[in-house]
């Protein structure tokens, strides 16, 4: 009897691990267009009207496809598109530390996913700690057709792992940020 209980179960994850869990949604032009700018590793100075410099890795979109089967979070694939980035040292702005050590917090300035259980495309767009995503995503205001103003009064969070925080950011479809301004009401611009 224990040995049909284990062939039975072995069967079953068996068949669970050969299931295809559903299609996942291709992502639409607008949920793209954000990460046009990010098809190559890019380094990229900003100067503040005080002189002060960052230098900012943008790494290239990163695409994971993965399959769920868990029993307590389901059974669904799931398409992840991600950008990474950085500051060098001696950076004005830097992740803050993680619990005190020397490591700094790592973030993605864009993620978005599209999964087979899901109709919802999640969305977040995170610059030096000022986070969208949900609700908040309505209130990203756009200028013109490429150009969308980001303002931390309007964000899901405001500041979030940094050590020195910004007031808002300027994106470009094209280009990726093209400006920001800090806590103290500095200006910052792309080189």
């Amino acid at each position: 009897m224990k040995t049909l209980k284990i062939c039975i179960g072995l069967l079953a994850l068996t068949l669970l691990n050969a299931c295809d869990f559903g299609q996942v949604k291709t992502f639409t032009s607008d949920d793209i267009k954000w990460f046009k700018p990010y098809g190559k590793t890019e380094t990229i100075i900003f100067e503040s009207v005080n002189g002060e410099t960052d230098t900012i890795i943008f790494h290239k979109t990163d695409t994971t496809k993965y399959s769920i089967k868990d029993i307590e979070q389901g059974f669904y694939n799931k398409t992840t598109l991600s950008v990474a980035y950085e500051f060098t040292k001696g950076s004005y702005h830097q992740f803050a530390k993680t619990n005190g050590e020397n490591k700094r917090y790592e973030q993605n300035i864009l993620s978005i996913s599209n999964s087979s259980s899901s109709e919802f495309t999640e969305k977040e767009i995170t610059f030096i700690g000022i986070f969208f995503n949900g609700k908040e995503m309505e209130n990203i205001k756009q200028l013109d057709s490429s150009t969308y103003f980001f303002d931390s009064n309007k964000a899901t969070y405001p500041e979030i792992n940094v050590e020195k925080g910004i007031r808002n950011f300027t994106f470009d479809t094209e280009k990726g940020i093209i400006k920001y301004t800090d806590n103290r009401n500095i200006n910052w611009i792309r080189k």
